[in-house]
């Protein structure tokens, strides 16, 4: 068995991450994150519903201090320490939440995903320190792995692998990885979950209703009990490793070799609830990807590789791939994208999918005042003297922000600032007046459209997306 028992699997988690933070931080900062990696490594995340809230209350205590103290300071400083103290308070925020997300895992920890894929909107230091969580988050220790081993087959890793490397080499919201081998010879990638994942789950979404009840006297509170019911449901079928190698065997059937999409091989037999053996894949992911330098040829074929494995499975098997994150596109040294981590996928019902065709059609023919009758229709209101005037032309701001590359022929720049911002934009304006009404299914639309858009953002590609979309619907819709 060629298990490494010298090395914890933290140490080799903090390195990783002592290499996201600049290297003109202070020595202060990086003594930090090494500590907090080491600590959350070894605690079992909290799952109760006062417990989480209650860390999150002391987490909003200490990011407040720390911007009051900035505050304070600067106003007896020149604009040169000005920025350098605006600076410095970014990176204490920063790993004070990546402390607290890590520690929490689990929807708290996949919040802490989402900023840390908005780097046009939360401070850069945030933004850098967050993207971490996509698959560099502090692992938890192998005691606790050996311990999910025993519990779903009564074995321990070595006991099922020819050998099995203790460190993880990534971890996330729910679980991290291993490589592994096979003994028939195969190197695999072994995704174990956090204990008492599915209890945290539960937990947000009680703490979620808890905070959003002076919402209930609004005509919309029914709308958002739904859609957190819907979080619910979907994050614990995320949590049940089984579905998960389901999705992922549909999917690989679904791509051919010539395709340049790699999807990795599950297998069963040492796969379970709580653990997913798949095959390992070689590559690197986006932050690893970008330090190379790649020529603009490069990062538009990788974006027309993303484009097309999305409207693929979109298109054929009416899925959403909802959690289109950095860490789940792997850059392949011969020029083929892998995609890992079917978790969050969301199959669309017959009236969503009916929709989503409806809303295509009226995009493709320009009819301007029938997308206005879809928006009424998806934001659950009769007509558009209920809806009003304000809350339409909001909401069909970030409706057309979303179906533009369908408008646009031949190459769309996704990397394109001005189109970037204009959809965040417009998201922050209908959420700041409280217009988030509307179909369940958009969480998961809204979260497929952005997380896609900000990977292919920072990578600054280019696709020709109407030319993908006419192929993988023949040209004439679905």
């Amino acid at each position: 068995m060629a298990i490494d028992r010298n090395l914890e699997p933290e140490l080799d988690c903090r390195d990783r991450l002592l290499k996201l933070l600049p290297q003109r931080e202070n020595a202060a900062a990086r003594r930090r994150l090494a500590d907090l990696v080491e600590t959350v490594a070894r605690k079992r995340p909290p799952t109760t519903s006062f417990a989480r809230l209650w860390i999150l209350g002391s987490l909003q205590a200490k990011v407040t201090f720390a911007y009051l103290a900035f505050w304070l300071r600067s106003r007896w400083s020149d604009d040169d320490e000005k920025e350098s103290m605006r600076n410095e308070t970014h990176l204490k925020a920063a790993l004070e939440l990546l402390a607290t997300m890590g520690y929490l895992r689990g929807a708290v920890m996949k919040l802490g995903q989402m900023l840390g894929s908005l780097p046009e909107v939360v401070p850069e230091q945030i933004a850098q320190v967050l993207s971490s969580l996509h698959f560099e988050a502090p692992p938890m220790h192998y005691a606790m792995v050996r311990d999910v081993f025993l519990d779903e087959f009564g074995r321990e890793p070595e006991g099922m692998f020819a050998s099995f490397e203790r460190n993880a080499f990534a971890a996330a919201s729910l679980g991290q990885v291993h490589r592994a081998r096979l003994h028939s010879g195969e190197a695999v990638a072994v995704k174990i979950q956090y204990p008492g994942i599915a209890g945290t789950i539960c937990a947000d979404v009680r703490n979620l209703r808890l905070l959003l009840q002076p919402m209930r006297f609004g005509k919309d509170w029914q709308n958002v009990q739904d859609k957190l019911a819907e979080i619910e449901k979907v994050f614990l079928a995320e949590a049940d490793y089984t579905r998960e190698a389901e999705f992922a065997r549909v999917v690989r059937d679904s791509f051919s070799p010539e395709d340049g999409v790699v999807i990795p091989r599950v297998y069963p037999e040492q796969s379970g609830r709580r653990v997913l053996t798949t095959d390992y894949l070689e590559g690197v992911h986006l932050e690893d990807f970008l330090a190379s330098h790649p020529d603009q040829e490069t990062r538009d074929r990788f974006t027309h590789l993303m484009t097309f494995a999305t409207l693929r499975m979109l298109y054929r098997a009416h899925w959403l791939l909802a959690d289109p994150n950095p860490g789940n596109y792997i850059f392949m040294p011969d020029g083929r994208l892998g995609l890992v981590d079917f978790g969050c996928t969301r199959a669309l019902d017959e009236e969503e999918w009916r929709l989503q065709c409806e809303v295509e059609d009226a995009v493709l023919k320009g009819d301007e005042e029938e997308i206005d009758r879809l928006i009424v229709k998806a934001s659950l209101y009769q007509s558009a003297e209920e809806m009003g005037r304000e809350r339409l032309e909001l909401v069909g701001r970030v409706m057309r922000w979303n179906v533009e590359p369908w408008r646009s022929e031949g190459l769309f720049d996704f990397g394109d600032p001005d189109f970037f911002r204009r959809g965040i934009d417009a998201m922050i304006a209908a959420s700041r007046k409280g217009f988030v009404r509307g179909m369940p299914v958009h969480i998961w639309s809204t979260r497929f459209i952005v997380g896609a858009r900000a990977v292919v953002y920072r990578l600054k590609g280019r696709c020709d997306f109407r030319r993908i979309y006419d192929e993988e619907t023949g040209g004439h819709g679905r």
